[in-house]
C-alpha cells in the first residue's frame, strides 16, 4: 500500500483505505477500483491523494482488502443518518439500525482475524459517527471473545451503535452528562429495539466501583454488555482524541489500568485479546526514524509486529529488536516524508 497524489492516480488503481471529505463524508470505500471519471471527480474536489493497494511487484505486500474496512465506511454513512434524524426530528428508524447491526455481526464473525485500523484522522464534525462505528466493531469483537451468541452480539451491536445518540437530542440540556438517559428514553419509544440495547446506552458511563453516571450502579448491577461498550468507548476516545498523538497499544495499557475500578477483569481480558493495535497494512514510523508498513503480526504480541521499511526494504521484526518501538501511526498524506 502506498500514498499516490491524485494527479498520478491511474484507471484501475484500487483504494487501500476509504476516502473522506474534510467534514467526514465518505467519498469512496476501501477496495474501490478507480475509473477515469472517479479520478476526475477527486481532482475537482481537491482531494490530495489516496492510499493505493495494487499489489504491484515493487510495493510492500499487504493482506487482501479487508471487508471490515469496507463495511466500516458504509456504516459511517448509515450512523450519520441515524444521528441526523434524531437531531432534526427526534426520530429513529429501527429497521435500518437492526439491519446494520446484523451486517456488522456477520462481518465480524467472518472477517475479524485481521483486525482493523484503530487510529484514524477525524474531523470534529464527523467524530461521533466514526467513534460510534469503531465502538460497535470493538464491542462485537469483545462479545464474540466472551462467547456471546449471534442474538446477543446483535443486541450488543445496537446498543454500541446508539450509545451516544442522546448527545444530539434537543432533550439533552447537558449533553455530556444527560446523553445516556436521554438515549435510553429515546430507544424505549421503539419496542422493536431490544431492552438490553437501551440499558447498554443508559449504563455505558457507569463503573464497577459505583462512581460512574447517571445512576451510580456498581458490581453486578453494571451489566456486562454495558461494560463491553464502556471499555470500547473509553479506548476509542483515548486513541482518537482530536489533537492527541496516542498509539493503539497505549490505549490498551490505559484500559488495563482501570481493571476493578471501572470494569471487571473478564471484560478487559476479552477486550485486550480482541484488539489488533497494528493490523497488516498499517503505515508506521519507528523510533529509529524509519517508515514502513506492518506486514506480519505475532499472535500474543500484537504491539510488536514485523515492519517492512519503505526506503531500504528492510524487514524488521520488533520481537527481535527490543529497543525499537512504534512511535507513530502515519495517516496524513505526505507525513511519511517528514
Amino acid at each position: 500500500m502506498r500514498w499516490v497524489p491524485t494527479s498520478e492516480l491511474e484507471e484501475g488503481d484500487r483504494l487501500g483505505r476509504p476516502l473522506y471529505t474534510t467534514d467526514g463524508r465518505l467519498i469512496l470505500s476501501s477496495g474501490q477500483v478507480l475509473t477515469r471519471r472517479m479520478i476526475s471527480g477527486l481532482i475537482r474536489m481537491n482531494v490530495e491523494g489516496a492510499y493505493i493497494d495494487n499489489r504491484r511487484p515493487n510495493e510492500v505486500s499487504t493482506s487482501p482488502v479487508n471487508q471490515l474496512e469496507v463495511l466500516r465506511a458504509a456504516a459511517f454513512d448509515a450512523v450519520r443518518g441515524f444521528f441526523n434524524s434524531v437531531a432534526e426530528s427526534e426520530r429513529l428508524e429501527p429497521r435500518p439500525i437492526m439491519r446494520l447491526a446484523n451486517d456488522i455481526v456477520r462481518h465480524v464473525l467472518t472477517e475479524a482475524d485481521g483486525g482493523f485500523q484503530m487510529k484514524e484522522h477525524r474531523a470534529e464534525a464527523a467524530y461521533l459517527y466514526a467513534h460510534s462505528v469503531n465502538v460497535c466493531l470493538l464491542a462485537v469483537m469483545t462479545g464474540m471473545k466472551l462467547g456471546y451468541s449471534d442474538l446477543q452480539l446483535k443486541t450488543l451491536a445496537i446498543g454500541a451503535l446508539l450509545h451516544d445518540i442522546g448527545r444530539v437530542s434537543r432533550h439533552a440540556v447537558n449533553p455530556e452528562y444527560d446523553h445516556p438517559r436521554v438515549g435510553f428514553d429515546l430507544m424505549r419509544r421503539y419496542p422493536e429495539l431490544p431492552l438490553l440495547s437501551a440499558h447498554v446506552v443508559l449504563q455505558h458511563h457507569e463503573k464497577v466501583n459505583g462512581t460512574g453516571y447517571p445512576l451510580g450502579v456498581q458490581g453486578e448491577q453494571f451489566r456486562q454488555a454495558a461494560q463491553i461498550v464502556a471499555v470500547a468507548n473509553d479506548y476509542d476516545h483515548f486513541v482518537n482524541e482530536i489533537g492527541e498523538n496516542r498509539l493503539p497499544h497505549e490505549g490498551i495499557e490505559y484500559i488495563m489500568s482501570k481493571v476493578d475500578t471501572h470494569y471487571h477483569i473478564s471484560v478487559v481480558r476479552a477486550f485486550v485479546q480482541s484488539v489488533t493495535p497494528y493490523p497488516v497494512g498499517t503505515m508506521v514510523r519507528l523510533s529509529n526514524g524509519m517508515v514502513g508498513t506492518v506486514v506480519e503480526m505475532h499472535k500474543g504480541q500484537p504491539s510488536r509486529p514485523v515492519i517492512q521499511t519503505h526506503d531500504h526494504g528492510l524487514r524488521i521484526d520488533l520481537m527481535h529488536f527490543p529497543t525499537e518501538f512504534i512511535e507513530e501511526v502515519i495517516l496524513e498524506p505526505g507525513a511519511a516524508a517528514v
